[in-house]
């Protein structure tokens, strides 16, 4: 065998696998890395299937490996056949949810195959602990199975390269460190020192000894087999001092103990450096909520036109103690607009929850006045609610609620191209009864937590009324604020406004005043700049209609009792959604039974001290007695009576905008039952398809190269071109079926060490016609391209079909020309013409400085 042959079979042989100590110590690091990652990942899952997922796929993905250098196979072949195991065991192991049908299946298996690539994701829009949500142990499962595989191949290779399997191995537990929360573990005592994060500490340092440990009994492993081939070579060696053998076990004694006493002093220091960052901290709040108007700024678009008395939502099923539903929660408010505040952080919620007592059930339905990225529902929501309908699956995907469970969104893509729920979206809500919501007069306030300069007729205002600062005085000025407000939600008395003002006239009696949209810092202001005049003007002591003079509606004197509530030193929020059956009446605002419509919705803040529990307070403002104009030094009757404010005719201002979609497009016509089933099934097995296809694309490439490249040889124009890219070809395709090959050396020679009869003949072929005195023909080019196609023939019968099929897809054959062409140093002629054939006269090639 020649030198180049004897250097393949070395390097096949170390590539060969041989039960040895060495092998199961390698193995045992590999799967000691496994356990540690599994328990790295613990917090981030908090599931038994996070366990399962972690260890058998590591063992499976160790298992591949194995079995790769056990069968000599390639590392193409090795890599497909984890691909493969990958895809078989992702379903019923990380994805059990979807062995429940087939449809179910196959969307589980078109998860499996997206959440390579968009799992990592969905883990970032969680809050942990994740449990078995949907797709979630996707990318844990990946970084096992991969990880395990690429780390076993390494620690099987007696080479250097083995020592890359340390940051293999690391880096499987790093992917709990990097996806998991933000806290740590609480720290310990020992001998006196505070251990901070002393799990997080435990692992690192396990991973440490572990690799340290590995590396040097490798080490002594390898250097006891070299002395047994040694003696077995009868081969006489110089014995070692015992004093070098005792000072390799000191320094890796003292590697040890070194690594564990700066590990315990570094992390009290480490601690302290900086917060702890993960990955889930840098994910920005969701683009779509950013995106959306305040909702507060459309409020009165419920008492418009035909709105008010459309159905915005049906609540079936018996509320109990539940009292309202909210449809969202503002709790930023920037001087002109309330809204979400931007460190919000929306995610998923586990579609099942564990039983508990006193929950309630209701079933909601959503009506013709509503469309909306925000979920109405109650508060303390236990799981996800279990859509309804064709567009179910669509709508629980796009569900995530925000930290503290009170805002609910939908982001699923509705037929025209928005977002969030249309008429006819039905749901199920599984929410925890409210306990009891506290006494807010046992509250206690504190120094402002407003920014007095920017409303100094608010603060003016509030110490006019010489109130405590708690919780019993915010209540006492905010019944002060809601008896001196008056209730209007419209500046015209006009069609628009015609339904709501009628039925305010049938309950007690009504008479229209005007007011202006909006709820800027400028706005609210104007309400307490009303109620300081007139109160300046009628005295404290004035009788309670005298002192009605600031008209609005739930849009601003909810954000004034925010404001208030602020300036108590108190937290505050508003809220905009409808009140049930169970809450305490508020006269303009009907509460609703079944039927929601229009004039059911309100707006309410809540409050609380600070890490105390939230409190609604009701701030629609009274319409019993109309506001009272009242001039300066006018001297007042002993009997007041209530004076009819005089109408007058108002000048057109710019209307208040609006985000009212009563001009939205009609609904398409609903689709057939059958429709219905089969085009969720039809899109997850295109997606499915898909998949497979992109997996295959880099296969298809190879083998439509091969063919140009074959095709390029075999009708280049000149014959003697044809026959060298015959012996091209024929080198090619020894490549690609492991036939042995001298890389150097004439081609005569290199024939030889193929010990195949049709490389002799087609070398012989080729020297004599290239170096014959009469140029070849092109009956030789034929002749040499007879013998190529059938030493192809005789090689494709070898072995099992997909051993053919791996052959053929194989890219050897291209990497190797690419090596002997000097790699990526050339980027000119030989790369092109080594590969795909050469395609000019030999005379051209010797002028050109090319090589046969």
């Amino acid at each position: 065998m020649s030198a180049a042959g004897a250097k393949r079979g070395v390097a096949r042989s170390r590539r060969s696998f041989a039960l040895s100590a060495l092998t199961f110590w390698s193995l045992g690091y590999v799967l000691v890395g496994v356990g540690l990652a599994t328990a790295a990942v613990w917090p981030v899952y908090e599931s038994p299937r996070a366990l399962a997922v972690g260890l058998v796929g590591g063992l499976l993905g160790m298992a591949v490996a194995v079995l790769t250098r056990l069968l000599r196979w390639g590392m193409l072949i090795g890599a497909l056949a984890a691909v493969g195991t990958y895809l078989v065991v992702s379903v019923p192991l990380a994805i059990p949810s979807a062995l429940s049908s087939v449809p179910a299946f196959i969307g589980g298996l078109r998860d499996a195959v997206l959440g390579v690539v968009l799992g990592w994701k969905q883990m970032l829009t969680l809050n942990p602990p994740l449990g078995e949500y949907q797709a979630v142990l996707i990318p844990f499962l990946v970084v096992m199975l991969f990880g395990a595989f690429v780390a076993t191949l390494l620690v099987l290779e007696n080479g250097r390269r083995a020592t890359i399997a340390v940051p293999v191995v690391t880096a499987m537990s790093v992917f709990g460190i990097a996806f998991g929360v933000s806290g740590t573990t609480s720290p310990v005592s020992i001998l006196g020192v505070a251990l901070p994060a002393p799990r997080e500490w435990l692992i690192g340092v396990a991973l440490f000894v572990a690799s340290l440990v590995w590396l040097v009994g490798r080490a002594r492993l390898q250097r006891a087999q070299a002395l047994r081939t040694v003696a077995a070579a009868n081969i006489s060696r110089r014995a070692t001092p015992v004093w070098l053998t005792v000072r390799r076990h000191l320094l890796s004694a003292a590697l040890a103990v070194v690594a564990l006493v700066a590990g315990f002093a570094i992390a009290p220091a480490a601690a302290g450096w900086s917060d702890r960052s993960v990955l889930r901290d840098e994910v920005e709040p969701m683009i779509v909520v950013q995106q959306q108007a305040s909702p507060l700024s459309a409020y009165r678009s419920w008492f418009a036109g035909g709105t008010l008395d459309e159905t915005v939502l049906r609540v079936q099923g018996d509320p109990g103690a539940v009292d309202r539903i909210r449809l969202v929660t503002l709790d930023s408010y920037d001087g002109e607009d309330f809204h979400i505040d931007p460190d919000d952080r929306f995610s998923r919620l586990p579609r099942t929850a564990l039983p508990a007592a006193g929950r309630v059930s209701l079933d909601i339905t959503i009506g013709d006045a509503y469309r909306g990225i925000w979920v109405p529902s109650p508060a303390g929501l236990a799981e996800a609610p279990a859509f309804s309908g064709t567009r179910a699956d669509a709508l629980a995907d796009g569900f995530h609620v925000n930290e503290g469970g009170d805002t609910a969104i939908t982001i699923a893509e509705t037929s025209t191209g928005d977002e969030g729920l249309i008429p006819g979206d039905r749901y199920t809500v599984l929410a925890d009864a409210p306990g009891d919501q506290g006494d807010i007069t046992a509250l206690q306030g504190g120094a402002s937590n407003l920014d007095t300069d920017r409303y100094p007729t608010l603060v003016e205002w509030a110490e006019m009324q010489e109130q405590p600062r708690t919780g019993a005085g915010y209540l006492e000025i905010i019944d002060r604020l809601r008896a001196r407000g008056y209730l209007s939600h419209a500046l015209l008395d006009d069609e628009a406004a015609a339904g709501w003002i009628a039925s305010l006239k049938e309950s007690e009696g009504y008479a229209f005043a005007p007011s202006y949209a909006g709820h800027s810092a400028a706005r609210v202001e104007e309400l307490f700049t009303d109620m300081v005049e007139q109160e300046r003007r009628a005295g404290a002591d004035a009788a309670p209609e005298l002192l009605v003079s600031a008209v609005g509606d739930d849009e601003q004197f909810s954000v004034a009792a925010a404001l208030l509530a602020e300036h108590w030193g108190l937290e505050s929020r508003v809220v905009i959604g409808t009140r049930l059956a169970a809450a305490e009446e508020v006269p303009g605002i009907p509460a609703c039974t079944e039927t929601c419509t229009g004039a059911n919705m309100s707006a309410w803040v809540e409050v609380r001290a600070s890490g105390a529990d939230w409190m609604p307070v009701d701030t629609t403002p009274q319409y019993a007695m109309l506001p009272s104009s009242i001039t300066e030094g006018e001297q007042l009757p002993e009997h007041p009576t209530v004076p009819e404010q005089p109408r007058s005719e108002a000048l057109d201002p710019p209307q208040a905008q609006s985000d009212s979609n009563n001009d939205a497009p009609p609904l398409e016509e609903p689709q057939s039952e059958l429709l219905a089933i089969l085009l969720p099934i039809l899109r997850a097995v295109g997606l499915s398809v898909l998949g497979l296809v992109l997996l295959a694309l880099p296969f298809l490439v190879l083998v439509l190269a091969k063919r140009y490249r074959a095709r390029a040889r075999r009708t280049a124009a000149d014959p003697e071109v044809r026959l060298t890219g015959a012996w091209e070809e024929l080198v090619d395709v020894y490549a690609d079926h492991d036939v042995e090959m001298d890389t150097q050396g004439t081609r005569t020679q290199r024939a030889l060490s193929t010990d195949r009869e049709a490389s002799d003949r087609l070398a012989a072929l080729v020297d004599r016609a290239v170096f014959a005195e009469h140029p070849p023909t092109k009956d030789d080019a034929s002749a040499a391209w007879e013998i190529v196609d059938a030493e192809r023939a005789e090689l494709a019968h070898d072995g099992r079909w997909w051993h053919r099929l791996v052959k053929r897809v194989r890219p050897t054959s291209f990497i190797g020309r690419v090596r002997s062409a000097g790699g990526l140093r050339s980027f000119g002629l030989r790369p092109v013409l080594g590969t795909l054939g050469m395609t000019g006269s030999l005379g051209d090639r010797k002028a050109s400085g090319g090589q046969t």
